[in-house]
């Protein structure tokens, strides 16, 4: 039998059983569609993470800390991460650069907006070199150069949360906002506009408890601890610019105020950072936290790493963690894809019991094929051929409702992100491996599935099924 008219039967005989035909590519369709969906949905997350990590020079940073004191080095010993390692760091073979990551936590007030966010102090060279590289768009206004101060570049999210839709991003340029800092309180300054109000000199006693009410050791803790002195710092700044991701999670994840580093540095040392920081009163006593370093490519840090472990620091790399994010994404993408297929095995019982039942109605046509010269891999392939054409339409309807789900999902997603004041992002990625791969899977689970009834159609003696005419 010819592979065309072979083709032509098998079409034949599933038109006869329309209905239920239709009822098991449905059910493949089912099962492949929500496969390819979860999967979609992983892959486009995934996408999007690995995109970020691409982007603001972090898969060529290096993250240098101070270094963890141990038996053989008292931690008094530890070399500082000061400026003036800063400039050394700048003269290592393969860096190209190295600053400070500075950021001071306060509250952002515009009009009677008012977003507790954290000010990151960002060199002006790497602010433009990153708008030149496409790694941060600008969508309004410019970026700061180097000699400006008092201004800031933020990004579409915050932006969005302060300029109404109706009057757009550019009404935020060339505007006034302000940023307050918590400040431990130093005699003597005149520089810094303080607001008087905001100073708290002391903390009020504890209240007594009325009678009867018990007592607890954590609340004693609490009337017992030194709440640190603070006066609130108040920058006004000039938004002269907004940007966005490049690869749109960099906006949703990342930083999102920038200033010149400037004008943060000399608030750094006397700043409080957190709340722990705020109850008990200290504050960093010299040097930095935390210092970036740009190797000259990929390739490079590597060995700037351990250069600067040598130095007594420590050096952390994304290429430390970015394995461990692919194992865990494959992990992930894989445990969607077996939760989908699950109704992909349902899928093909109702093959198997589709084709087994057309053995059973179809036993003397089985007979009288054979009788005329048909051979037993004539009639497997016969069957082959019907299982594989209800993977092929469930497996097209089932990639269509996949990429249907994956889509409302997205847009369900960027509506409760709209609706937190953040931007949108693109969960999906309907890759062509994906859509191939999904329409193979159909075809390969819809042969497994009709292997054993074609089989059964193979064995069957021709005279035994033509006493059933």
């Amino acid at each position: 039998m010819i592979f065309k008219d072979q083709c032509r039967y098998a079409f034949g005989n599933l038109r006869k059983t329309l209905l239920r035909t239709i009822l098991t590519a449905a059910g493949v369709a089912i099962g492949i569609g929500a496969m390819t969906s979860m999967v979609s949905v992983g892959l486009g997350t995934q996408r999007l993470v690995l995109r970020a990590f691409n982007e603001g020079n972090i898969l060529s940073s290096i993250m240098v800390s101070p270094g963890e004191s141990a038996d053989t080095i008292p931690g008094d010993s530890l070399p500082a991460l000061d400026s003036a390692t800063t400039e050394l760091f700048r003269t290592l073979p393969g860096v190209r650069d190295a600053f400070p990551r500075i950021t001071i936590a306060g509250l952002l007030r515009y009009k009677d907006d008012e977003i507790f966010r954290r000010l990151e102090g960002m060199p002006a060279k790497i602010l433009e070199e990153q708008i030149r590289d496409s790694t941060l768009e600008l969508i309004a206004g410019r970026s700061y150069s180097e000699g400006e101060r008092d201004v800031i570049v933020m990004s579409e999210r915050i932006a969005r949360r302060l300029a109404p839709d109706s009057t757009g991003l550019d009404s935020l340029v060339n505007t006034t906002v302000s940023f307050i800092a918590a400040r431990a309180p130093r005699t003597g300054d005149e520089g810094d506009e303080v607001e008087a109000t905001g100073a708290q000199p002391s903390r009020p006693p504890p209240q007594a408890l009325p009678p009867g009410v018990p007592t607890f050791p954590f609340s004693e803790l609490l009337d017992n601890m030194p709440l640190g002195i603070f006066e609130p710092v108040r920058l006004e700044l000039t938004v002269v610019g907004v940007v966005k991701g490049g690869g749109s999670l960099t906006d949703f994840v990342g930083p999102s105020l920038f200033v010149p580093i400037e004008l943060v540095e000399p608030l750094y040392a006397g700043a409080f950072q957190d709340l722990e920081s705020i109850l008990t009163g200290s504050t960093r006593s010299g040097g930095y936290s935390m210092v970036q370093v740009l190797a000259a490519d990929v390739m490079a840090v590597r060995p700037v790493q351990d250069t600067i472990r040598a130095m007594g620091f420590t050096a952390r790399s994304i290429l430390d963690e970015i394995d461990q994010v692919r194992r865990g994404f494959m992990f992930m993408n894989s445990l969607l894809g077996t939760i989908g297929g699950v109704s992909l095995f349902v899928a093909a019982m109702m093959i198997v019991n589709t084709l087994v039942m057309a053995v059973l109605e179809r036993t003397p046509e089985i007979g009288l094929l054979k009788s005329m010269g048909a051979t037993d891999g004539d009639v497997m392939r016969l069957f082959l051929t019907e299982a594989s054409i209800i993977g092929v339409v469930g497996g097209s309807g089932g990639l269509i409702l996949g990429y249907v789900v994956a889509r409302i999902t997205n847009v369900v997603a960027n509506i409760q992100f709209q609706r937190a004041g953040e931007v949108s992002v693109n969960l999906v990625a309907f890759t062509p491996f994906l859509i191939l791969g999904g329409l193979a899977f159909a075809v390969i689970v819809s042969l497994l599935a009709g292997y054993y009834p074609a089989r059964r159609a193979a064995k069957v003696d021709p005279v035994v099924a033509l006493r059933h005419f």
